[in-house]
Order: structure tokens, then sequence, then C-alpha cells
């Protein structure tokens, strides 16, 4: 498999949001897209509380324990790297009940993780 043959991870996190709608899952992709040569619009992200690193995504899944929140970190099969801020809002999102976060190397992966935790 070649470098063009691996999707983005944005074509990634698409397969991911039809998967969810057809299960009829809660969801939202959590928009943190940040890139601007405005200081002015970083300066007010900023100020409104966006912070680097939060997951991609957000789920409310039916569970053997009851609902449970879940956040996804996309990631591309291969190339994707993880930021040290990623990295640390996986792990204090853990540390809360009832909250689940990961890191997911692809659709597949993902849809693997939500089905593990689901009531069976």
């Amino acid at each position: 498999m070649g470098k063009l043959d691996v999707l983005t991870e944005y074509q990634e996190q698409c397969l991911l949001v039809e998967y969810l709608e057809i299960k009829g899952y809660k969801f939202s992709k959590i928009a943190q897209e940040t890139f601007t040569k405005s200081w002015a619009v970083k300066m007010r992200n900023k100020m409104s509380g966006l912070r680097r690193g939060v997951p991609d995504m957000i789920v409310i899944l039916p569970t053997k324990y009851g609902n449970q929140l879940l956040f996804i970190e996309m990631k591309r099969l291969t190339g994707g790297r993880t930021s040290p801020e990623q990295i640390e809002w996986i792990k204090e999102l853990n540390q809360v009940p009832g909250v689940t976060a990961v890191e997911a190397h692809g659709y597949e992966q993902a849809r693997k993780i939500i089905e593990s935790l689901l009531i069976n």
C-alpha cells in the first residue's frame, strides 16, 4: 500500500460519522481547527476557551453501565502523530467516571472500540 492509498484523517473520520449516524448514536465533532494567520482570531479563540489537544469526537454510548461518554482522537492509519496536549487530554479524561477517551488509528479501529463498549 503506497502513501497515496492511505486515507486521510478527515476521510477516516467521515467513515466514522457515517457509522455513528447509521447506528443512531448522539455524537459531535469537537471543532478544534485553529489554523489562522490572524493573531486577533487566535486570541479570540483562546479567550473563548479553545484549548489544544481536545479529542476530535464525542459520542454518547449506551453501555451495560448506563450511558457513557466516549472521546475519540482520530488518526490516519499511518503517519498520524499524537501531540503532547492530546496525550494529556486523553489521560485526564480517562480519570473521569463514565468517560472513556481513546486514540483510534482509522475508522475500523474506532468502530471496534465503540462495539467493545456497547451493551451486548
